[in-house]
């Protein structure tokens, strides 16, 4: 597979241009498939979660996950990362209730800045010619590829993610998230909007419970 080298100079003007570039926004629909596998690798369990990824021009998004129930489809909950406040929230739609995670930096969206230089190879993945990166999880302060990333460079867009994690004491997971049927326009602006949610109040760092998986890094 080819793999695209640039050098210093050509990346650092390459991000100033993406910085300064308005995102293209995306309507996607999205899913993730948990697979439970036992020592042997076979799967023990499968479960399968639908939803939406909408991505506005200024590079703020809101992933959202569906629920089905009495022969209707609805949003249960979601994720806003708000380029416009500079915050995540955590959305719970049922309850209109909205919980500040974190703050963000200035600029668009990381996905948006595919770095080709550190590309493992190249893949067409649902339509999409794609980047290859790692996934790594740190154990030990150690680095351990679990997985690949495949990034759309021409779109700043993460297509699909495929790792498998093995907890501490946990279960080992096969875990792959995808965006199918993108399509290129401009999400309604009421998807970012909050002004229809109560807002609680940010509560402390969680903890890591016993057995829980250690966080993903993608290498870009």
């Amino acid at each position: 597979m080819r793999r695209m080298v640039l050098s210093t100079s050509v990346l650092l003007t390459l991000g100033l241009l993406l910085c300064q570039a308005q995102v293209t926004p995306v309507v996607a629909k999205r899913r993730v498939v948990e697979d439970v596998l036992d020592s042997e690798g076979r799967v023990v369990s499968h479960s399968e979660m639908l939803g939406r990824y909408l991505r506005n021009s200024e590079g703020s998004t809101v992933t959202q996950i569906l629920s089905s129930g009495g022969g209707k489809t609805a949003i249960h909950s979601g994720q806003l990362e708000d380029y416009r406040r500079h915050k995540i929230y955590s959305l719970n739609y049922e309850k209109h209730e909205a919980v500040e995670l974190v703050g963000l930096p200035d600029g668009p969206h990381p996905e948006y800045l595919a770095n080709a230089g550190s590309a493992l190879g190249e893949e067409t993945v649902n339509g999409f010619p794609c980047l290859i990166h790692s996934v790594y999880v740190k154990i030990d302060g150690r680095k351990k590829q679990i997985g690949k990333t495949y990034d759309s460079a021409g779109y700043g867009l993460r297509i699909k993610e495929d790792a498998v994690i093995e907890p501490p004491g946990g279960p080992r997971t096969h875990l792959v998230e995808e965006l199918y049927d993108v399509s290129f326009v401009e999400p309604d602006p009421t998807e970012f909007a909050l002004e229809k949610f109560s807002f609680l109040e940010k509560g402390p760092a969680a903890c890591a419970k016993p057995g829980a998986a250690p966080p993903l890094e993608s290498l870009k």
